[in-house]
């Protein structure tokens, strides 16, 4: 993926560095320099982390002051393995067949790690850590981030098989986004 990326932004000449880090290693993270960058993202990966407390502490110190750290990831509360989703089928008042689509949380406050599939017919499962949205916040307000923006997007209907899927619920969000801040110096 990093010789695509370098192939892919060949014209930049060099105004672009890559690095192959492990985002669970703080002092190697930490080596690519303090306060050294205005933003940070992580895209669909942190459900994917064992321990996110190291990436984040870290990027607290990369960061300069004011910088912004943007992470998406499956929603918490609607994306989960104590999530399932349903399909009921049932008649209008006018005798028209109808289906309806919901979501069951079984549960949700816990974390666990649990495996599970992205996609129809993967290969094998992997593993999730499920964290609820306080937990997840807590690790990033105990590193000196604070919260000012959040999105919940939802996916537009499209022509499914019938089966439930993010297709057909359009009301329930399955990915929650988040931009944070390091607070400037002297402020707080």
């Amino acid at each position: 993926m990093i010789e695509n990326a370098r192939a892919a932004t060949a014209e930049a000449h060099g105004h672009i560095e890559y690095r192959v880090v492990d985002a669970m290693d703080e002092p190697a993270l930490a080596a690519l320099g303090r306060g050294r960058f205005d933003a940070a993202v992580c895209t669909m990966a942190i459900m994917d982390m064992a321990v996110i407390e190291p990436l984040v502490s870290a990027l607290r110190t990369l960061l300069k002051s004011g910088g912004r750290f943007v992470f998406s990831i499956v929603h918490p509360c609607f994306n989960s393995a104590g999530v399932k989703l349903i399909a009921e089928e049932g008649t209008t008042e006018a005798g028209e067949l109808v289906t309806r689509y919901v979501i069951a949380v079984s549960d949700y406050i816990t974390p666990r790690s649990v495996r599970g599939v992205a996609m129809r017919d993967q290969p094998a499962a992997q593993y999730y850590f499920e964290r609820p949205m306080s937990v997840l916040f807590k690790t990033c307000f105990n590193a000196g981030f604070v919260l000012d923006g959040i999105e919940e997007p939802t996916f537009p209907v499209s022509a499914g098989t019938g089966r439930p899927s993010w297709s057909n619920i359009t009301e329930i969000p399955p990915i929650l986004v988040a931009r944070l801040r390091v607070l400037a110096t002297g402020v707080g």
